[in-house]
């Protein structure tokens, strides 16, 4: 039986009298092409533009998406024999005209399927297809197999089970050809067989109870009540008539039964007798639900550059006019309040909006100032909410419940209509990129032209924006809206930036000063704060206790077995971990090239960091904010909370601590290392640390208590540090524009990095060429300059058992210039489909080589 899509309980219009008999399609597969259907006539006035259907595809069945349907035709013209579709999953289109829209660009653009593109924008756990499904026999395994290593480890993973998927089998024990399993079915030692899967996820309901109508009143329950023999039956109705009274007059069964002390038979037999009646009610799963209640929103007046660049807004907004503003503010100067205003205004007009916020800055306290202003009208979407949660939140957005959306990269595709508002907050972050699987789209240019598709207002703020904005910005494409300076605290005294310091790791290890990874003025910095009851924030963008484990005597260092990079070591654990894959090993107690016990482990996570704050500074209460840390549910909000509350002083962490953290006692911010990242082959590596510093030097003196930034490095002459030092993002950003343009990088051009991938480095090799081959020559006979490089291996040459190769393609931003993405199209196409177990992925717009 097939789970269908539940109804959003929206008006869909009828279609015309005559019927429509073919469909076209779109499929989650890597192909951009539409699939022709025919529509067997008992689902004809099912059928919509958007529906989501069950298709027969090639030997499997799957789901997917009607974007057109054609009334007129009768299948007659076709060239070939269309088949029926097999179902039509819900008859409220789960996608809108404009979403259809939004998503065909997005696959042209980024060289993808629409298909693709289509699964993202689509709850996960939806999707009904064909599975292959395994169980183990009780055969023996005979002679012949028992030296074949992958049937071997095909039969022991299945021994045991009571049946399992192909797929789940593949990732556990790695590839398995399906003429394997065949092979194995066909000898009796396994079971093979097909069918359709259901839905992981679907509509969560509850038992509700109420009293039967003749029963709510205080007098029919006492009433009733002497008719009855049982004394649980007596408390049951005793409790539901105190729930009335107290307004509650559906309260949940499992509520009932635990107040009551009863059992669910009592219940029934209650039902059965007529004074109860049982509702079922749809459960609406949020993770807002384990929020307190928020804060009532402070009423301030807004600062003269906050109410200038509101007014511009407002101005757009009023006009329903597209118009992209770049609100380009320090850290603490009201960017958030500027957006809660805006969207203030557009909801007054009917409309909704859309705000992306950087993963990891989507933290509690981000959420409850939105909740302060809009209340229950939000929904929230992030990778860490269960499937029940992400489909609840989806649904209502659909069935306009919600009328704001507030997430990272995948909230641009929330299924909101009418749409006035999109804000995109700290719109320089790389997490807004996505990269696997495809569509690898940008969350900041595909909300640009959603905006321009809805005639909406596009919000981008940041204290640093990204070169591509602020080049866009510089030459009119973006409206530019400054905010110079930080807001006034709460006695209306002017707030300044923090004092920034450097200090030179080489100069404090030459003055005896230096012992491990902080140095003799950091700590004197941290116990000062401590002293005053102060608190303390901490970067280390490295997790884990020490990077790099090596032998004094040969050298050996521990590499992942799966990819080309060495392991680190997390000594919570006293384990090697690979930050790739997530591959773990345990420490060896001696070398194992050459017997040596001269392990040495060099560099510094945040797990030494903390280690080292502990022996130094004992009585300091330390929180540590990673991803070890942060991996179970409601984590991140319980190690913010509780350093909201004083419950510690110093906030260790990744670059968790340099977004959107707001702590008024926050007086010392210290980065352990500035030039981690600043220092690897890729020419965003400054770009991207001059951001980091800058963020989480925002975090300190943001209220009446003053604050100081130390970072220590050892490049202290880099120009990045003189520009964090001052505060002057303009001063930087000509430097690195400069060098952009000489070296032909974004925003001067526009590039694409086509990555290879599979199990063996010369067959990869080999697609590589063959892919790229064609790709130049239709670059030498473009009309322009079209620069294609490599295939070449990146810097980490294998990830995941996946030996990887990389081509570079670029076309400069001039109007000479031929455009990319047919180029790449083309070049895609005359390939084909790689060999099996072999990937070609092509990322336009690529924020990195390696």
């Amino acid at each position: 039986m097939l789970l269908r899509w539940p109804s959003l309980l929206l008006y869909v219009p009828c279609l015309p009298h005559r019927a429509p008999v073919t469909v076209d399609v779109v499929v989650p597969v890597p192909l951009d092409r539409t699939f022709t259907y025919l529509v067997p006539e008992a689902l004809t006035p099912d059928i919509a533009r958007g529906v989501r259907v069950l298709v027969p595809f090639r030997q499997r069945q799957l789901t997917g998406v009607v974007v057109a349907v054609a009334p007129d035709a009768d299948g007659s013209a076709l060239d070939f024999t269309a088949k029926p579709i097999a179902d039509v999953l819900g008859v409220t289109p789960a996608l809108t005209s404009e979403m259809l829209r939004l998503t065909r660009w997005m696959a042209d653009y980024y060289v993808c399927g629409w298909g693709e593109v289509v699964r993202a924008a689509l709850p996960s756990g939806t999707d009904v297809a064909t599975e292959r499904r395994l169980r183990r026999t009780e055969t023996p395994v005979p002679e012949t197999w028992e030296n074949h290593t992958r049937a071997r480890a095909v039969l022991e993973d299945l021994n045991g089970r009571d049946d399992t998927t192909l797929t789940g089998l593949r990732q556990r024990v790695g590839p398995v050809p399906l003429r394997l399993i065949r092979k194995l079915a066909d000898d009796g030692l396994l079971t093979l067989t097909t069918g359709l899967s259901e839905a992981s996820v679907q509509v969560k309901t509850e038992t509700h109870l109420r009293l039967a109508a003749p029963f709510q009143t205080a007098g029919a329950v006492r009433d009733a009540q002497e008719q009855l023999r049982g004394p649980k039956q007596r408390l049951v109705l005793e409790v539901m008539a105190g729930l009335l009274a107290e307004g509650v007059d559906t309260p949940r069964q499992a509520d009932v039964v635990e107040r009551a002390e009863a059992s669910y038979s009592t219940i029934h037999r209650l039902v059965e007798m007529g004074l109860l009646e049982s509702v079922t009610q749809q459960v609406n799963r949020s993770p807002l639900d384990n929020l307190a209640p928020p804060s009532p929103p402070p009423d301030h007046a807004f600062h003269p550059h906050q109410a200038a660049a509101l007014e511009a807004i407002e101005e757009a907004i009023t006009a329903e006019r597209f118009e992209s503003f770049l609100l380009h503010g320090v850290t603490g100067s009201g960017k958030t309040e500027v957006y809660i205003a805006a969207l203030k205004a557009v909801r007054a007009r009917g409309k909704t909006g859309i705000i992306l916020v950087p993963e990891i800055a989507l933290t509690p306290q981000t959420v409850q100032r939105f909740r302060a202003h809009f209340g229950d009208h939000i929904a929230v979407l992030h990778s860490r909410m269960s499937l029940g949660e992400r489909f609840d939140a989806w649904r209502h957005l659909r069935h306009g419940r919600y009328d704001i959306a507030i997430g990272p990269r995948s909230a641009i595709l929330a299924p909101l209509e009418n749409l006035g508002l999109i804000v995109v907050d700290e719109e320089h972050e790389p997490s807004y990129k996505q990269f696997d699987p495809a569509p690898r789209y940008h969350a900041r240019d595909v909300a640009v032209m959603r905006a321009h598709m809805n005639d909406a207002v596009v919000v981008l703020g940041t204290a640093t924006p990204s070169a591509e904005t602020y080049t866009n910005a510089a030459h009119g494409k973006y409206t530019l809206l400054p905010m110079p300076e930080r807001v006034p605290n709460a006695a209306g005294v002017a707030v300044t930036m923090p004092s920034v310091d450097v200090v030179d790791l080489t100069l404090e290890r030459k003055k005896h000063r230096l012992e491990g990874a902080i140095s003799e003025t950091l700590y004197e910095a941290i116990a000062t704060r401590l002293d005053r009851n102060e608190q303390v924030i901490l970067l280390q963008n490295r997790r884990g206790y020490a990077p790099v484990i090596t032998c004094e005597n040969c050298g050996w260092a521990p590499g992942c077995s799966d990819c080309a990079v060495t392991m680190t070591y997390h000594k919570a654990r006293r384990h090697l971990r690979c930050h790739y894959c997530g591959l773990a090993a345990r420490l060896p107690r001696a070398c194992p090239e050459c017997g040596s016990d001269e392990l040495t482990q060099i560099g510094t996570g945040t797990q030494r960091v903390e280690e080292e704050l502990q022996e130094r500074l004992p009585h300091a209460s330390i929180l540590r904010m990673d991803l070890d840390t942060t991996s179970r549910k409601n984590a991140h909000h319980d190690i913010l909370d509780r350093f909201r509350r004083g419950a510690a002083d110093v906030l260790l962490g990744t670059q968790m601590v340099a977004k959107g953290l707001d702590f008024p006692r926050v007086t010392l911010v210290g980065v352990v290392s500035a030039d981690v990242g600043l220092l690897l082959p890729d020419f965003r590596a400054e770009e991207r640390t001059f951001q980091l510093l800058t963020q989480v030097a925002g975090r300190a003196g943001r209220a009446e208590l003053p604050g100081t930034v130390l970072l220590q490095t050892r490049n202290p002459e880099h120009p990045l540090f003189h520009a964090v030092t001052t505060h002057d993002y303009h001063d930087f950003m000509a430097y690195i524009l400069n060098e952009r343009q000489v070296l032909r990088y974004p925003p001067f051009a526009r590039l694409a990095v086509v990555e290879f991938r599979g199990p063996k480095a010369a067959r990869v090799e080999e697609v590589a060429r063959q892919w790229t081959g064609p790709l130049r020559q239709r670059a030498a006979q473009a009309d322009g300059p079209v620069e294609v490089l490599g295939p070449e291996p990146p810097m980490v040459g294998r990830v995941k058992k996946q030996f990887r190769y990389h081509t570079h393609v670029r076309v400069p931003r001039t109007t000479d210039a031929p455009p990319l993405q047919p180029l790449l199209r083309a070049a895609d196409e005359a390939f084909g489909s790689p060999p099996r177990g072999y990937h070609v992925a092509i990322d336009v717009d690529a924020l990195g080589l390696f």
